[in-house]
């Protein structure tokens, strides 16, 4: 863990690695980009040197296409939330938290790494609104459903990487579905989505082609559907 880190030596290092810039889906919003030539690499390494041990792959240095879709359909209010309780799941930099904070609801975002809740709160920060964070595992089903109690709206982007998350989110869904009155579960094309879309009747409510850096993603640009 590397929750030592305080959050302004956190933005210090993502402004010399992976610098505000607009969205591409949302050009409005702007968030930390590490999508040069090398990808995230380099803040990481920056990020290993200032903690002095081992970190995990600063996913929070990048707007993921699927989070970055229902930001969008959050600022053009096909999903309304002023006044909502927001709750992103495995929220990375918190795009989704930060838009729907600006949209007048009550965010909460929550990941498993320290790391990405402060640069959660440094993109909140940013954008002069306020956010809360959680740390929370999603593979712990009690974690997850302490954390989106009394939500009105949950949302996990892009949060399946691997088979074991996959499983994971699967089985957390219809507890989540049934006791919160909207939930958006939005992807990118991830290799084991597959098997969260065998647990839950997913229902399209918007999909969009995103640019993406080829240095992270290998491509440039994936399909996201929420």
């Amino acid at each position: 863990m590397a929750s030592d880190v305080s959050v302004a030596a956190v933005r210090a290092l993502l402004d010399e690695h992976a610098p505000l810039a607009p969205v591409p889906l949302c050009p409005e919003i702007q968030t930390f980009h590490a999508g040069g030539a090398d990808g995230e690499l380099p803040l990481w390494l920056a990020l290993e040197r200032a903690v002095g041990r081992h970190v995990d792959a600063p996913f929070f240095a990048v707007p993921w296409p699927a989070a970055q879709l229902v930001a969008r359909l959050m600022l053009d209010e096909a999903v309304p939330v002023k006044g909502q309780r927001v709750v992103e799941l495995g929220c990375g930099q918190g795009l989704v938290a930060v838009v729907a904070a600006l949209r007048g609801a009550r965010a909460t975002a929550t990941d498993i790494d320290p790391l990405a809740l402060s640069v959660t709160r440094a993109l909140a920060d940013a954008h002069g609104v306020t956010v809360d964070v959680r740390l929370t595992d999603l593979n712990d089903e009690i974690a997850v459903i302490d954390a989106v109690r009394g939500a009105d709206v949950v949302v996990a982007a892009d949060v399946v990487y691997n088979e074991a998350l996959a499983r994971s989110l699967a089985a957390r869904l219809p507890t989540v579905i049934a006791s919160v009155p909207f939930v958006i579960v939005a992807d990118s094309g991830r290799p084991f989505f597959h098997i969260v879309g065998q647990q839950a009747r997913l229902v399209p409510i918007g999909v969009a082609d995103v640019p993406v850096a080829r240095a992270v993603e290998g491509v440039e640009r994936r399909v996201a559907t929420a």
